[in-house]
């Protein structure tokens, strides 16, 4: 038995490899951008295989709240959209989905309506303030209900001016959900006024609202985004495999030093810049192939190497634990703002690994991991984080001595992460 249950906590005990072909579930980032822009577009939409999870249905509890028809069957959703979105009955609940947050409430902005949005006490510790001063500039009634800068929100529409300054340094969702959101009001422009983290994502953003027909002019500089106006367009979209979800997969035959992987469902040339870690990877001495039918990682012997992976932060925790599988100590930069993710992931991980006897060092956006093996079983907070939990498990498979609290947070984005590895390694 891989795992071991009590309750919600969960014993992971050591695996030896197997070559596996795995496909992973649908892309949650693409997911709920496609779920909104099918929802403000006229007409009925087709996702095939988007993600089924926690944070799907957030999305999709938002949007039938005001107005679309939204039909989940299968692999196989339907969207019918009226090119508006109208007043919702009840208080908005997000849950812990940062994309819903950031996402919904510039959008519903946009409109002549009135709505209150809140989620989990966790979410009620996630900042939102920088989103909300671009909206009041932008004419929008925003007031904290309760701590200033979080979550819970009470926000009355529309959106009246066309030009905003926005930070970029925090989160890229910001941003995504204003591109979003203008083109519904006549069209504007957005500034950063600093360093975009997570540019990838934005990029998934503009390729997505191209798809729906609203085509973003950016400059090479990637800091002034001239949106037009325009109406988006109903389409039938194949959403990808999740190249986050894919990256633990990746890791597995290089964390137990044999076999390989392959991910049939994930593409080089993917819009998700979390499909960065392939070349990092392959810069650390992995044996990478990448082929019509998926990308396969096989186990090899790993240096350690310093990587910026500001494109590609949500795998940065994947690559701490790896990094403990290499001959030298690997450096990652650039992941400040991954303390402000579902929870401070730093932090998180540089907690586990002390309680695990693993060596790391941290400071405000880098992390330092070198060599190492668990040497102290210990249970492991995962802080509610997804990421967090499938990252211990990957620990706990290679070495031993990991129990998990709260191991069902893996719902958010891969409820079937357990039962897909006990199916797979228990073949070994």
């Amino acid at each position: 038995m891989l795992f071991d249950w009590q309750g919600d906590q969960v014993r992971v005990h050591p695996s030896h490899g197997v070559d596996a072909v795995v496909a992973v579930p649908g892309s949650k980032s693409l997911t709920n951008r496609w779920l909104m822009l099918a929802g403000l577009a006229k007409g009925q939409s087709t996702l095939r295989q988007p993600l089924l999870s926690e944070d799907t249905e957030l999305m999709t509890g938002v949007l039938r709240a005001c107005g679309v028809s939204i039909e989940t069957t299968n692999d196989v959703w339907t969207v019918v959209g009226n090119g508006i979105l109208k007043q919702p009955d009840i208080p908005l609940f997000v849950g812990n989905a940062g994309t819903v947050m950031r996402f919904v409430t510039p959008v519903l902005s946009a409109f002549p309506i009135a709505f209150t949005i809140g989620g989990t006490d966790r979410m009620a510790l996630r900042p939102i303030g920088d989103l909300v001063d671009a909206l009041r500039v932008l004419g929008v009634k925003v007031s904290y209900l309760k701590q200033e800068g979080y979550p819970p929100l009470s926000v009355a529409g529309p959106i009246q001016a066309r030009s905003v300054a926005l930070r970029g340094d925090r989160s890229s969702q910001y941003l995504s959900g204003l591109l979003m959101a203008l083109p519904l009001v006549g069209g504007g422009t957005i500034e950063l006024s600093s360093q975009l983290v997570s540019r990838s994502y934005v990029e998934m953003t503009l390729a997505c609202m191209a798809r729906f027909g609203v085509q973003v002019t950016v400059p090479d500089a990637f800091d002034v985004f001239e949106v037009p106006a325009g109406h988006y367009m109903a389409q039938e979209i194949a959403v990808d495999g999740d190249a986050s979800s894919a990256s633990y997969w990746f890791g597995l035959p290089l964390m137990l030093g044999s076999a390989s992987v392959r991910v049939t469902n994930v593409h080089r040339d993917s819009h998700q810049g979390d499909m960065g870690l392939i070349d990092v990877l392959a810069q650390m001495g992995a044996e990478v192939r990448a082929h019509e039918t998926g990308i396969t990682v096989k186990a090899s012997q790993l240096k350690g190497v310093e990587v910026d992976m500001t494109t590609m932060s949500d795998v940065a925790p994947t690559l701490m634990v790896i990094a403990t599988r290499a001959s030298s100590p690997t450096t990652i930069t650039g992941i400040g703002h991954i303390r402000i993710k579902e929870c401070d992931r730093i932090a998180t991980m540089q907690r586990a690994f002390d309680q695990l006897g693993l060596r790391m060092e941290s400071g405000p956006d880098w992390v330092k991991v070198w060599p190492g093996r668990v040497k102290t079983p210990a249970v492991l907070d995962p802080q509610e984080d997804h990421r967090m939990a499938m990252c211990f498990a990957l620990l706990g498979l290679a070495d031993g001595g990991v129990t998990i609290q709260d191991g069902h947070c893996v719902d958010k984005t891969y409820p079937t992460f357990y039962n897909e590895l006990t199916e797979i390694l228990g073949r070994a």
